[in-house]
């Protein structure tokens, strides 16, 4: 493989560059110019210096690079594995049984084989709970993605087991404050309400204010976990987060799909963020579409998630924007209710501010890291773009992944005319094959 371009970096002459900036400026025949990972000027009729590498851009739109708000990449193991069952069936019967089998090594390869995919398909950032999540790190590492990490914290039955769980946890923290790598950072993953007590839930938020960064969380994603909280605790999900003290701006709540009108404006009124996963909650059928256009209303930041790939089974954002516009239609009766602008926004901006790093990404604007996506305009369903107007709906309607041509992340060239030049795809393939052998071929 060659290696990264070097910078400073010149993107020269784009059909079209979609900023996603304040104004939603969609700039025709513009270049973009980057130095010490940053963008540093936009605009038409650049000038470039001697130092500068050129990268010729014609017949391309240059977008934000996506924000994946919730997965768990390491599952690209399970892909497939269990499809087409209930939600308690697919959890009990199959995934976490499969799960006691894994291995750190077995985790490094899923995860690696997930961070080639989401070069691929243009994802630049993601925010991932898991297991051995020092591994993933170190995947992250040597994929040049950016990612937000946290071991998922699952409630054992007795008490010293809790206590290992936690340490798992301070780990990872110190694991990543070891790499000193930007790109990576640490953040908290207690999974559910229904599987970390209160206590638990207090801690993680506790950590999370003092190392000042996110609590991801899977909230309300079925029918059955509401109606159990109910009888449980005699409060619905978001109301007893909130009664404990738990709720708050550094919240990410995963699907958050059967929520009340009243927990939703409590969400905003607390400052919570969610990670809409439309594709998951459908393949799922967790049985009814997330309240997003009350979301926004309730000033609620939302961006949009895969999901893990064994309940998706993809990583590719761009499937993941078609679905979750036509869902919405589909469900509410009306082809205004989420807008192709607005999804763009969710893998974007909207994503970035979810994870409280919307002054550094998610926008195409001086200043801004240079986490930048470039999509082939010559392939077959890219065609035609009519005019600036319509190529927002473009990109939700028609893209998909695999129109990505080029992948940039801080200002390093991850995947350049789809040829990838951190990983060696063969070398990925192999080790998810080992993996495969030695969790499910025994």
């Amino acid at each position: 493989m060659e290696p990264v371009l070097n910078l400073p970096l010149v993107l020269k002459d784009c059909d079209w560059i979609v900023t996603q900036d304040p104004e939603r400026r969609v700039l025709h025949k513009a270049s973009i110019k980057i130095d010490d990972g940053k963008i540093i000027e936009i605009g038409q009729n650049l000038i470039s210096s001697r130092k500068d590498e050129t990268m010729d851009c014609h017949g391309k739109v240059m977008i934000p690079g996506l924000v994946n708000t919730h997965t768990h990449l390491a599952m690209t193991l399970l892909r497939g594995y269990a499809d087409d069952l209930e939600l308690k069936e697919w959890l009990e019967q199959k995934i976490w049984p499969l799960e006691k089998r894994l291995t750190p090594d077995m985790v490094y390869s899923g995860a690696l084989l997930g961070c080639l995919e989401m070069i691929r398909t243009g994802t630049t950032c993601f925010v991932d709970m898991y297991f051995f999540m020092e591994r993933v790190a170190d995947t992250v590492k040597e994929a040049g993605l950016r990612g937000l990490l946290s071991h998922g914290i699952i409630d054992p039955p007795n008490k010293a087991d809790k206590e290992k769980d936690r340490k798992k946890t301070l780990a990872l923290l110190q694991y990543v404050k070891r790499l000193g790598e930007p790109r990576i950072r640490f953040i908290l993953g207690p999974h559910a309400p229904y599987t970390c007590d209160q206590d638990t839930l207090l801690w993680s938020k506790e950590i999370a204010e003092k190392e000042d960064t996110i609590v991801g969380i899977h909230v309300a994603e079925t029918r059955g976990e509401q109606a159990k909280s109910e009888d449980n605790r005699k409060a619905r999900v978001v109301d007893y987060l909130d009664k404990i003290g738990f709720l708050s701006e550094r919240v990410l709540a995963a699907h958050a799909v059967w929520l009340t009108k009243s927990e939703v404006k409590l969400l905003g009124e607390r400052g919570a963020r969610v990670a809409h996963c439309p594709v998951s909650n459908m393949k799922l059928a967790s049985g009814g579409v997330a309240p997003v256009p009350e979301m926004w209303n309730a000033f609620v930041p939302v961006g949009l998630g895969t999901d893990g790939p064994a309940s998706n089974n993809s990583l590719d954002m761009f499937e993941t924007m078609k679905m979750c516009a036509l869902i919405h239609k589909a469900y509410r009766w009306d082809p205004t209710i989420v807008p192709a602008q607005k999804v763009l926004d969710m893998a974007t901006i909207d994503g970035a501010k979810c994870v409280r790093m919307e002054k550094m990404i998610g926008s195409l604007e001086p200043g801004k890291m240079a986490d930048i996506v470039l999509l082939d305009l010559r392939d077959p369903n890219m065609v035609p773009v009519h005019n600036a107007g319509t190529l927002v709906s473009d990109l939700v309607y028609s893209a998909n992944g695999f129109n990505v041509d080029t992948t940039i992340v801080n200002g390093n060239v991850l995947m350049l005319n789809r040829d990838f030049r951190t990983l060696d795809p063969s070398e990925v393939v192999q080790g998810v094959t080992k993996s495969i052998k030695d969790l499910v071929d025994q």
